[in-house]
């Protein structure tokens, strides 16, 4: 409470503060008349609105990431480009289901998550932060990525930094780039061609850029030694599992239920064919398994056409006005489960015993076959089904009536009866799988594809002025409308109502109509083709994200009458930014009517807010090698949320070869739209229950949290920029974040966990060998007990099946993180040998100490995987990446060493693997080993073709085809930190004319 007390008095002051000099700088405006030319070009650099000489430093730590620097990444993958930064964590390149994946990259500076890192293009915000899709590379011409906090200047997000993709709005003349790059072992292809032009027509500057990039797909089964080795069965499939009546030794039912696997599972069982997946699925410890080994991509297709243009037109002295368009098109195709389990079970139907292919053939207690009596006409004739096959006669509970003698045919005995089977509960169960029948839709055979379709577009019109009045004063004011929309496919989306209907088919007049959900041997007995198209749908969700933001920022000396401090006049910049949000969500037809198997009801939703700011910034030349800097920002939503928050910063530079710099400042994250308003969305998400021995995909329900709070942050930076000759410059930087309330999305397995561990507090339960899990007695006390997480379902009939698990977001996570970054250059020249070139960055990470909640405690992520927790990456202690390059006239040779320092291994690896078919499980897994990287490209420039010119470019990423740890977590690859596509070998062609 002291804290909160200090800060909004340290709030009000800063305000008052703001609003002095604001009306002193008014007032005197109008003293002022004349215009001084200057005599030095100024220029905005990213993380300050004050116009500096070029080449000045800044005392935020920025870095630069220049368009050579890019293609000297040797790939078109801007997510690849991430992963390689060191003080960037958790953005990978691979499809891991869970946690990652190959279509989507965001920055997430220190680890803190992406929402901590503001994305910016061209100084201006942007409707989606996936870098995958965000303008064509080609188009850029620098990256600036500020590493400590900048809210005070660019409000909410900009805790971990800022990255501000820079485009060129000039260029003479025009390149074409074509891209291909393959992995050694022929598996994956990614294809890029690009463009750039420009011209200039008197005093209008006009720019275009184009891309479109073809990208491939790298099964799981391409890569058959990982997938062995990791999760690829998953114990809700079909064949799936049942809940099956109990039977004493004569037959009468029970009362009591078994979970069992389909009596067909397993059929046609090889070892050599269980990573292809048998489609008869894996029969194990009493429960089938589906193998999806086969049915995933580590990368999933994906072409994505990018487009870029800038039109800049100097009107005059005073005025200049530019307009800019971005829109970009990305279409993934995927692979996914033939369905998913987690399905409305519970509400379905019981599975008659006359459902034409029940395999589930009745037995007393002792396993002897029972037979019943058949269900007669009026005429006394046995009534059969559509295939000819005998009912059973029920009794008025509807239970089927036992013959006189239960244990003999009729044919063998006139006492005895007809062969039945028993009624059924669907329990660990999906609706298709590789045996049966599934929809047309299916692609590839059996495979359920994904179809997303994504388009970003953004419209920006730009007017830089003289500020009249003000002398010296210049001024920049900007209106942009960004949309993205989704139109992706919801490929698990099949009709509730229409299982329902095929489970309460009319057997005798309508056995056509009957849907079958279990594995069928004879494709007589197979659900009939227009049954599983009618519950196979294929909807597209319609959702938009519209962003409109309105800012003017002026900026200059302050007009004090002639007063200056000893190193000069005292620059300002302030401004005012409007920002208004808009998302619009239409989710799939059945799950607007309620219809849908997998999920829950949701309507079209459309939630808006808006926001208004007031920043100040300023520089304080107090000597001429000593700068102060002071920055303040008052932003407050519609929603309720808001802060006014600070920076400072200083700047000395004691000799033309040493420059000193530190920065201290606040920020904040607001709740985005979709954390406050979210409806109740359900998808699936894989566990491992610790009070069982259950391990697959659940049904998982988040819903919005509208009394969420903004994240808030204080932040240190400190370091120096050293000259130590003129081709050999050192920078370093130490920064703390302590990061408070923040935002978290807790896992499915985060809840599990702590529910385990509460239990475990309570009970004083201990697993051992003997018994690794609690008893069923133990386990169904713990749900009475009013400690017990709520979220966490099971099934009433089988305990240990979990079904859903139900999360929303909360301002529960607590983080503080303290690194170091290092960046060393230097270049000389080897007389007639040419030139040399190296370069190493690196980052050393001293701390990441976090607390899930106030309920947890803190822990330390520096070193670990941290995969049981979601707010948290892989946090590796040291990383670093070393440059060596070499030219001579035409001829560029360039090698970069990239270095990943070990983390232990604390993911759930699934060990009950080692005993089905196939595995070739390795664990268990202490440490993923430190790996290191080499990229190697040649590159020869300036071919003259055609009255223009051509460079070349023959490359290899990861030349000594360093493969993945494997593990055993899902596809066997820890996707985080590490790719299954070894080595890479690349080609570039740029004509320039």
């Amino acid at each position: 409470m002291t804290h909160l007390v200090l800060r909004k008095s340290h709030n009000f002051v800063l305000k008052t503060l703001t609003a002095a000099v604001s009306m002193a700088l008014l007032s005197s405006a109008g003293n002022v008349l004349a215009q001084q030319e200057p005599t030095v070009e100024e220029v905005i650099v990213t993380g300050s609105f004050i116009r500096r000489s070029e080449g000045i430093s800044a005392a935020s730590p920025v870095q630069q990431i220049s368009a050579q620097d890019l293609e000297n990444q040797g790939t078109v993958n801007m997510a690849q480009v991430i992963q390689n930064m060191t003080f960037n964590n958790g953005t990978g390149t691979t499809n891991s289901i869970q946690g990652t994946t190959s279509d989507i990259a965001r920055f997430d500076l220190r680890g803190l998550g992406p929402s901590a890192t503001l994305q910016l293009i061209d100084g201006k915000r942007v409707v989606s932060d996936n870098v995958q899709r965000m303008m064509p590379t080609i188009a850029i011409q620098r990256i600036d990525i500020v590493t400590d906090g900048a809210a005070a200047l660019y409000g909410t997000d900009a805790v971990a930094g800022v990255i501000n993709m820079v485009p060129y709005t000039s260029y003479d003349g025009f390149r074409v780039d074509y891209y291909e790059e393959r992995d050694s072992r022929s598996d994956f292809t990614d294809i890029q061609t690009s463009f750039i032009g420009g011209r200039t027509f008197g005093d209008v500057d006009f720019v275009v850029a184009g891309s479109y990039r073809d990208g491939g797909t790298l099964a799981w089964h391409e890569r058959p030694e990982y997938v062995r080795s990791g999760l690829t069965h998953n114990t809700g499939g079909n064949p799936g599992n049942f809940e099956v009546p109990g039977r004493d030794e004569l037959g009468n039912l029970t009362g009591a239920f078994s979970n069992k696997g389909d009596p067909n599972c397993g059929l046609q069982v090889d070892p050599q064919e269980q990573f292809g997946g048998n489609p008869y699925g894996t029969s194990f410890a009493g429960r089938c398994w589906l193998s999806f080994g086969d049915t995933r991509d580590f990368k999933e297709a994906m072409d994505t056409t990018s487009l870029y243009g800038n039109l800049s037109w100097d009107v005059n002295d005073d005025l200049s006005l530019s307009a800019q368009v971005l829109y970009s098109r990305q279409i993934v195709q995927g692979r996914a489960n033939p369905s998913n389990p987690g399905a409305r079970v519970s509400e379905l139907p019981v599975v008659r015993g006359e459902l034409p292919g029940n395999t589930f053939r009745a037995k007393s207690g002792d396993g002897r076959l029972l037979f019943a009596q058949p269900l007669r006409d009026g005429s006394g004739s046995i009534v059969t089904d559509g295939f000819g096959k005998p009912i059973a006669l029920r009794g008025s509970n509807g239970n089927v009536l036992l013959a006189n003698n239960q244990f003999a045919s009729m044919t063998d005995d006139p006492l005895g009866g007809i062969a039945f089977s028993e009624d059924v509960r669907l329990g660990a169960w999906t609706p298709f799988g590789k045996v049966n029948t599934n929809p047309t839709r299916f692609q590839n055979g059996f495979l359920n594809g994904e179809d997303d379709d994504k388009r970003t577009m953004r419209l920006a019109f730009t007017a830089d002025f003289t500020v009249p009045y003000l002398e010296g004063w210049e001024g920049t004011s900007y209106y942009t409308y960004s949309q993205d929309h989704q139109l992706d496919t919801a490929e698990q989306d099949f009709s509730f109502s229409a299982v329902e209907q095929g489970l309460n088919c009319d057997v005798v007049n309508d056995v056509n109509s009957c849907y079958n959900p279990f594995a069928a041997v004879d494709p007589l007995l197979r659900t009939p083709q227009h049954v599983a198209d009618a519950i196979g749908l294929r909807f597209r969700e319609n959702n938009y994200d519209r962003l409109q933001t309105f800012d003017v920022i002026i900026n200059g000396d302050l007009p004090l009458g002639g007063f200056e401090l000893p190193g000069g006049s005292i620059a300002a910049a302030v401004g005012y930014q409007r920002r208004e949000e808009e998302d619009e969500d239409n989710p799939p037809a059945t799950d607007v009517s309620g219809d849908q198997l997998i999920g829950n009801q949701e309507f079209p939703q459309t939630a808006t807010r808006h926001s208004d700011a007031w920043f100040a910034e300023f520089s304080f030349p107090v000597f001429a090698d000593l700068e102060l800097t002071a920055a303040i920002r008052d932003e407050s939503f519609s929603s309720g949320q808001g802060d006014v928050v600070s920076k400072f910063g200083a700047i000395y530079t004691p000799t033309d070869w040493l420059t000193l710099r530190a920065t201290m400042g606040e920020a904040f994250v607001a709740p985005t739209l979709p954390q406050l308003n979210r409806p109740e969305q359900c998808t699936l998400s894989n566990v491992g229950d610790l009070f069982t021995s259950f391990s697959g995909f659940v049904t998982s329900c988040r819903v919005g949290n509208p009394d969420l709070q903004s994240e808030t942050s204080d932040s240190i930076s400190a370091g120096f920029d050293l000259s130590i000759m003129d081709n050999l410059n050192l920078s370093v930087t130490w920064s703390e974040t302590d990061f408070v309330d923040r935002i978290i999305s807790t896992t499915t397995q985060d809840i599990v966990r702590t529910d385990f561990n509460n239990f475990q507090l309570a009970t004083g339960f201990v697993p051992t060998d003997a018994q690794p899990f609690p008893t069923e007695a133990e386990l169904r006390a713990w749900l009475a007990n009013p400690l017990s997480d709520k979220r966490i379902f099971r099934s009433p009939t089988d305990l240990s099946t979990v079904t859903q698990i139900n999360q929303s977001d909360n301002n529960a996570s607590s983080m503080l993180v303290r690194a170091w970054d290092a960046n060393l250059n230097y270049t000389t020249e080897i007389g007639q040998y040419g030139d040399l070139r190296f370069s190493l960055q690196g980052t050393y990470v001293d701390t990441y100490s976090f607390q899930v909640s106030v309920l947890d405690p803190t822990m330390e992520a520096v070193g670990s995987q941290n995969n049981d927790f979601g707010a948290v990456p892989i946090i590796p202690r040291i990383r670093a990446n070393a440059v060596l390059g070499w030219s001579l006239g035409n001829h560029n040779v360039t090698a970069t060493v990239r270095y990943i320092d070990e983390v232990d291994f604390d993911a759930n690896e699934f060990s009950f693997q080692r005993f089905l078919p196939g595995a070739e499980w390795g664990g268990p897994t202490d440490v993923l080993r430190a790996s290191t990287y080499l990229d190697l490209f040649y590159t020869y420039r300036d071919l003259s073709v055609l009255g223009g010119s051509i460079d070349l470019t023959l490359g290899s990423r990861n030349l000594t085809d360093r493969m993945p740890q494997k593990t055993g977590m899902i596809a066997g690859v820890e996707a985080q930190l590490q790719d299954p596509l070894g080595r890479v070998i690349y080609a570039r062609a740029s004509y320039n004319f």
